[in-house]
């Protein structure tokens, strides 16, 4: 079957979140932080907002409906990623559908944006925020017929690499934190379990991605051990090889 934006439905999987958290992290002596402005956060946020300005502009200046125009700057359509247009995987995550879809995923990286980056500093910050997105598109192609397009997967891997805090640091993160992420987390996913148009796949992608990333880097200026870098980095690769190989086999049949 060969995905045609004309006749397909006039929507596009999108994800919607309510989240919440306390900012504040106070830092102990075991861990340094990134003090420096958060400006790795309000760029992406920046991009967010441009590209959907400009997405809603080229609409309305050439009418194009919602679909086209997410289609046209680089959804996540699995029929298009089969036959190569693999850079989808990339640009979905800055593309969303609608003002409300919009809203919700900046506040959610207002908040989680600023205390991923201080953690663990701009360049982790953005390996973290890149290839959770990535992941969580990858998992969306790999499992989701739909096309879809959002910052969740990159979002959710945000608090994938919160997880990771977690793991390494139980006591400052239950102070500063305690149990509210997890439940955010846990109703987030349950959500998007039993409501239509939620590309849960890419949540848990992204939030996958995100906790292997951290694994992977370790904190702001905290020394890691080389066989846990390689062995991190190792699953990652192995998850894009073989998610690739699997979308080819369960899609190409399909269009020749």
């Amino acid at each position: 079957m060969r995905y045609n934006v004309e006749t397909d439905r006039d929507y596009i999987e999108g994800e919607y979140e309510v989240f919440g958290a306390d900012k504040r992290i106070n830092r102990g002596p075991e861990f340094q932080m990134d003090r420096r402005p958060n400006y790795m956060t309000y760029t992406i946020l920046g991009i967010n907002v441009v590209v959907w300005i400009l997405m809603g502009l080229t609409g309305l200046i050439f009418r194009l409906n919602q679909s086209s125009q997410l289609l046209l700057f680089g959804a996540k359509v699995n029929q298009l990623i089969v036959k190569g247009q693999y850079w989808r995987l990339f640009t979905a995550m800055f593309l969303h559908i609608g003002i409300t879809h919009l809203f919700f995923n900046s506040y959610a990286l207002y908040i989680y944006g600023p205390v991923v980056e201080q953690l663990f500093g701009k360049v982790k910050f953005l390996l973290i925020y890149i290839i959770a997105g990535l992941m969580g598109s990858l998992l969306s192609y790999m499992f989701s017929l739909n096309p879809s397009a959002g910052a969740s997967g990159a979002i959710f891997g945000l608090m994938g690499s919160l997880l990771y805090f977690r793991k390494i640091h139980r006591n400052i993160f239950d102070r500063a934190v305690g149990s509210r992420l997890i439940m955010i987390l846990a109703i987030n996913l349950l959500y998007g379990f039993i409501q239509p148009g939620i590309d849960n796949w890419g949540h848990i992608g992204g939030l996958l991605g995100g906790f292997l990333v951290a694994n992977g880097t370790g904190l702001y200026r905290s020394k890691q051990d080389p066989s846990t870098k390689i062995m991190f980095w190792g699953v990652i690769a192995l998850i894009f090889i073989y998610g690739l190989i699997h979308g080819k086999h369960k899609y190409l049949p399909a269009l020749l």
